[in-house]
């Protein structure tokens, strides 16, 4: 009997360990668990290029918004063409394809299916220019009149202007004056380019790439000149001119995105479309390149010279150019590279609107983000939220190597659940018996 006492009191302290091992165990499993989700959908920052998965989570984040942004009161059809019209009439052409875009979720559901079929159905083009042409065919009749001819291209005529093969032959022996004037028409900073009907698509967004606002070098003396004499200009403006200018003529601008973040800046400076915070940050990254100070004292000692004009513009960029840190170029170059991304995937004034909501350059990051994954709904979008925009950049999961192990450390736990599971099961078998 003594002994039978002794085993039930062993077995029930074994009983009472187990138990708070179980409960300790599953505790620490659901902190640890809800720690490795929050920690893994919780960004950082927004360093690096984004993956797929990061695209793909705020596309949909973004189809999600623009549904929350349908009214009740209101058909979502005749809401959606209303809001076409309205950024028609304020010539924002690419806030208006954002909502051709995001038509498929802003509709109801047949709508929908018939314009995903419809896009099937097309043959050439994009995705988003199949997409697009489709959903015109759902706009009343005027509104889709008034998008067409907005973005339509000019068709001129220009055979009459070919040469004869004789022409031809001598134009190709001896250049004109013409030749020569647009041979050195890069001098200013300035891209001319023809473009036909042909080579663009009758729906596509009409981006214009000869949209510029770096100015020429004629415009950077005169705006210099104003800035050593003491008259009200903006500095930043001038030193944005000279960087892209610099470039240009140092051969070192290989791509239109660079001069196209430079003038995004200055219309969004002039405009006073940019948040205190990123222009203050923004003003301080320049300053970084180009320090205000020393920069006035060189292009004022250039310009206290009396030569030609020609003369005097060689001179004012080789005073800015001695006074450039490339240190602090580099930095600027990497925020130039984000805003000019994001001109890319929209457009200039698409790039504008959306800089408005941005006040750091994660903020920026994360523009750049929603515009790879939705390009021109992200203009429209931004029209609507605002700076809301921002909570719908997602990054992913990225596995570093704090997530991994903590995962293998709730896999532990999870293992030692099961055994103390199996072992309570265990023991109940054997006090039945």
């Amino acid at each position: 009997m003594p002994k039978l006492r002794r085993r039930r009191e062993t077995a029930r302290q074994d009983t009472w360990r187990k138990t708070l091992l179980f409960n300790g165990l599953l505790f620490l499993f659901a902190f640890l668990g809800a720690r490795l989700i929050i920690d893994a959908h919780t960004p950082v920052s927004f360093d690096g290029d984004p993956d797929f998965h990061a695209r793909a989570e705020t596309r949909r984040a973004m189809d999600e918004a623009f549904r929350t942004i349908m009214p009740e009161d209101e058909k979502p059809r005749a809401f959606w063409a209303r809001q076409i019209s309205t950024q028609l009439a304020a010539r924002d052409f690419s806030a208006a394809r954002g909502y051709l875009l995001a038509a498929p979720v802003m509709l109801e559901r047949d709508d929908t299916r018939a314009i995903m079929a419809a896009a099937q159905a097309e043959e050439t083009g994009t995705d988003d220019e199949r997409l697009v042409r489709a959903a015109l065919l759902f706009l009343p009749n005027e509104t889709r009149a008034e998008y067409q001819r907005a973005v339509e291209p000019k068709r001129l005529d220009l055979d009459y202007l070919k040469p004869s093969p004789a022409e031809e032959s001598a134009s190709q022996a001896a250049p004109t004056a013409m030749d020569r004037e647009s041979s050195g028409a890069n001098r200013d900073g300035m891209e001319r380019t023809v473009t036909t009907g042909s080579a663009i698509d009758d729906y596509s967004m009409p981006r214009d790439p000869a949209f510029s606002m770096t100015g020429d070098r004629t415009d950077l003396v005169r705006r210099a000149q104003r800035w050593v004499n003491g008259d009200a200009v903006d500095s930043m403006q001038i030193r944005l001119s000279a960087i892209s200018l610099m470039a240009i003529r140092n051969g070192q601008v290989t791509n239109s995105e660079h001069a196209q973040a430079v003038s995004v800046l200055k219309a969004a400076g002039r405009a006073g479309r940019l948040t205190p915070e990123y222009r203050d940050y923004i003003s301080s990254r320049i300053d970084l390149a180009i320090p205000p100070q020393p920069a006035m004292e060189a292009v004022r000692s250039a310009l206290a010279q009396v030569a030609p004009l020609a003369q005097l513009e060689e001179q004012v960029l080789d005073a800015f150019e001695a006074v450039l840190r490339p240190q602090g170029l580099v930095q600027l170059e990497t925020d130039l590279d984000a805003i000019g991304s994001i001109a890319e995937l929209t457009s200039a004034p698409g790039a504008i609107t959306l800089l408005e909501s941005a006040s750091s350059p994660e903020d920026v990051r994360k523009l750049r983000l929603i515009s790879e994954a939705g390009g021109d709904r992200a203009v429209a979008l931004s029209k609507q939220i605002g700076p809301r925009i921002l909570r719908l950049a997602k990054t992913g999961v990225k596995w570093s190597v704090g997530l991994i192990v903590r995962a293998l450390l709730l896999a532990a736990i999870l293992l030692g659940l099961f055994w103390a599971v199996f072992a309570a099961i265990k023991h109940a078998g054997a006090v039945r018996h």
